[in-house]
Formats: C-alpha cells, structure tokens, sequence
C-alpha cells in the first residue's frame, strides 16, 4: 500500500518525546504507532481500548471496602476527640 496521504497531530513536546521514547523501547516509531492504532481501529471499527469516565480504581474500591469493614460506627466519636486533643495540643501555645 502506498503512503501518499501526510497526518500532522499537534501536541505539546513534552508529550512528544515521551510517546517517542516509549515506542522506541517497543521498537516502534511514532510513526509506527499512530499507524498501528488506525489500522487497530479499522479492524474493531472503533477505538481499540475502552473510553470511560474516569471512576476510582478498582484497588481504590476494595481499599474503601476494608475501611468501611473495619470502622467501627461506635468509636468515631472518641477518635475525633482524640485527634482534636492532638491537634489542640500540637498547636497550642502557652
């Protein structure tokens, strides 16, 4: 196939030479790349990875999982006061 057809995409350098260097550990240039991520999206006729709002991660959620698993509702009260008698004697001046 022949590559009669130019693409420019603008980005910041930065972005740049991180992408180049990134492929260049694959073996691949940005060149490459973008070639590849066109004929990926030809092949599944869209975006080959899922495009999603950003949502926590699923390590975050387990995380919140055994927080909430271990809190017990019985003994906020006293941990708040105790972390305001720490703040309160931390900053305290006499």
């Amino acid at each position: 196939m022949s590559t009669d057809s130019v693409l420019q995409v603008r980005m910041d350098s930065r972005t740049k030479k991180d992408a180049e260097q990134l492929f260049e550990r694959l073996g691949l240039s940005i060149t490459d790349a973008v070639r590849i991520f066109i004929s990926q999206s030809l092949e599944v006729n869209g975006l080959p990875f899922d495009v999603k709002l950003a949502t926590p991660l699923k390590r975050e959620l387990h995380a919140f999982s055994i927080a909430h698993n271990y809190a017990d509702p019985a003994k906020v009260s006293q941990e708040k006061q105790a972390w305001a008698g720490a703040v309160r004697e931390k900053y305290e001046t006499t």
